[in-house]
């Protein structure tokens, strides 16, 4: 009996088995980082192409003809006010015209 626990075999086999069932376990805590950095990755691809579509000029030959109201408001930022004791400018809803 004690020697099935202290056999330098059995030993092996379980330090082995502990040792290949955390290489998949880190394994599949990679693989879903892994998936998670990808989905990110992908988010982040989208996001400087829509970037970089706002802040590129528009092309002159262009033949469609944007209408002002279906393009989305932008967003200006608003200016410190010169002299401090003056009231902050207010704010106004996105989108709404002052």
């Amino acid at each position: 009996m004690v020697m099935r626990f202290f056999n330098p075999a059995s030993v092996y086999a379980r330090r082995a088995q502990r040792c290949l069932d955390d290489a998949r376990m880190a394994a599949l805590e990679h693989e879903n980082a892994a998936e998670h950095h990808m989905a990110l990755a992908k988010m982040y691809r989208h996001r400087a192409a829509r970037l970089e579509a706002e802040l590129a000029p528009p092309n002159p030959h262009d033949q469609v003809m944007q209408d002002a109201s279906v393009q989305p408001p932008r967003i200006t930022a608003l200016k410190k006010p010169k002299d401090h004791r003056q009231a902050a400018p207010t704010f106004l809803a996105q989108g709404s015209t002052g």
